[in-house]
């Protein structure tokens, strides 16, 4: 977690920056990053990931993302994850069992060895939805993999 601190905060300045040049808009007229703006976030950032906040509204996080290698093993109890990929290529495999994990933050957690679950190859203009509670993995192919992960709180099964 403490390699990650640096980072974290260099792309929290990026999202300051961003929410700086949002504010010339009024609140009931949206937020808008271009495509350019997009790229620029985790372009040249030298981490990896590089991943930048986005302006939202209540109840979502907006994250752009840049892999040049395989990420951990993820699981987020409480949070789904919808993935829209901007450029490159990758696997992400989805579901199956993860042993060896460990807690970085309530309800999420990170590492470990996956086994089963299903493979996608992601390729620019595809989308993936991958529901709270389920581990997944991102696996760039040939390069850098920039995708857009949202992220939403998973709402409680209806009672039967």
């Amino acid at each position: 977690m403490t390699r990650l601190r640096a980072p974290i905060l260099a792309i929290a300045g990026l999202g300051l920056a961003l929410a700086g040049a949002a504010a010339a808009q009024g609140p009931d007229e949206g937020h808008f990053v271009s495509a350019a703006g997009l790229q620029a976030l985790v372009g040249k950032a030298k981490d990896d990931p590089a991943i930048a906040p986005l302006p939202t509204g209540p109840g979502a996080t907006v994250l752009a993302a840049r892999r040049l290698k395989p990420g951990e093993v993820e699981v987020h109890e409480r949070l789904n994850d919808e993935f829209v990929v901007q450029s490159g290529h990758a696997v992400v495999r989805v579901g199956g069992r993860v042993n060896g994990n460990r807690q970085t933050a309530p309800g999420e957690w990170r590492g470990g060895e996956m086994t089963g679950g299903h493979s996608y190859q992601m390729a620019p203009g595809d989308v993936l939805w991958i529901p709270a509670g389920s581990p997944h993995q991102v696996t760039p192919k040939g390069g850098a993999f920039r995708y857009l992960a949202f992220k939403f709180e998973a709402k409680p099964a209806p009672a039967r």
